[in-house]
């Protein structure tokens, strides 16, 4: 008893450490501002023309800019483009749904899993499946009819105004090639084939997905949540990332305490930007939030989850005259579901390894 008595505590300060202890991570001020700059301006600028509403729908495609961040500009150039599609395709997807019911979730697993299996296997990178499955639901909503809580666009105008600003994203990354000094420094750096190939742990990864988002959506649907997107979204984020059992319960964590936090900025910001949105200090917060998110995300991703939270909830929210506080605390709400559902399908993992193991 006395020698197994102390163990509790260091273990729980050791769990506590790895909660709070930032990774290593390498100078990310220039992807930092690069990812402001795209979104200040793909959000700015219609702003500046009075459409507002049209920025905050291209932001989805902007969101690409992230993607590839530590590759070259010339592999950027060239690869970025075949992810901006794959991302397309989910938003697409995702608005030809008009919100349906049936439709809707079901086409947001497809794309979950889809895109886990893409992204694993050509080793894509940060911030994988995530974007898709976000883009898909977002998507789903704005075209959804009112009596579904949706606000009845075009699919057509929600996927090209993604286009637009998928396209003005790759502008942004690749424009420094056109500084001769860059261009050359960047050419001394190798650019890796493309292959596919799904290792031990990406099969796992798909294998986890696949199953907690088929249980996220079912569970959203059950429970008749406005917003059941959210929860796969969490879903996703919580196991895309590795085989870990450990690292991934740490990062549920992080996930349901960062969108806590970052719920409650959402609010303050709503509060000085008004909802629905106008003008262009929507533009600002945005590139402000946006900035500081890609700042901190190695380091610490609970962190950056304060910035990224008010950042998506914006971009989806902006348009609506809801309450904030009615919509941070769904937020919160379909994210501790869906984190919830990761740490279950974990531990039915586990005890079936186990049971196997006997």
């Amino acid at each position: 008893m006395s020698s197994t008595g102390p163990a509790a505590p260091r273990g729980a300060r050791a769990l506590l450490a790895a909660l709070l202890r930032p990774a290593p991570s390498p100078p990310r001020v220039g992807i930092a501002v690069q990812a402001g700059i795209t979104m200040l301006l793909v959000v700015g600028v219609p702003a500046l023309l009075g459409r507002l509403d049209v920025g905050l729908l291209a932001s989805t495609g902007a969101l690409s800019a992230l993607y590839l961040s530590s590759r070259s500009r010339h592999e950027r150039l060239r690869r970025l483009p075949l992810v901006q599609l794959g991302l397309l395709a989910a938003i697409g997807v995702g608005a030809a749904t008009r919100g349906h019911p049936v439709a809707a979730p079901l086409v947001l697993v497809v794309v979950a899993v889809g895109a886990v299996v893409l992204v694993s296997g050509t080793a894509v990178g940060p911030p994988g499946a995530l974007f898709p499955v976000l883009g898909a639901g977002i998507a789903a909503r704005l075209t959804g009819p009112a009596s579904l809580g949706g606000d009845g666009l075009d699919p057509l105008l929600v996927l090209g105004c993604a286009a637009a600003g998928a396209a003005a994203a790759w502008l942004i990354v690749v424009a420094p090639l056109a500084i001769p000094s860059v261009r050359r420094r960047d050419r001394s750096i190798p650019v890796a084939p493309v292959r596919f190939s799904l290792d031990a742990t990406g099969r796992t990864v798909v294998a986890r997905v696949s199953a907690a988002a088929a249980l996220a959506a079912v569970l959203a649907a059950v429970l008749g949540l406005d917003r059941g997107y959210w929860v796969v979204v969490a879903v996703v984020a919580v196991l895309q990332t590795g085989r870990g059992r450990r690292l991934t319960g740490i990062r549920g964590a992080h996930r349901a305490v960062g969108t806590l936090v970052g719920a409650v900025v959402f609010v303050l910001v709503a509060t000085v930007v008004g909802l629905p949105a106008q003008g262009v200090l929507l533009a600002v917060v945005l590139g402000v939030l946006q900035f500081a998110a890609e700042l901190v995300v190695v380091a610490h991703y609970g962190l950056a989850l304060v910035f990224v939270t008010p950042l998506a909830l914006l971009i989806a929210e902006a348009g609506s005259a809801g309450d904030p506080w009615t919509i941070a605390g769904t937020r919160v709400l379909d994210t501790a579901i869906g984190c919830a559902v990761a740490l279950l399908v974990l531990v039915v993992e586990r005890l079936a390894a186990g049971r196997a193991r006997r």
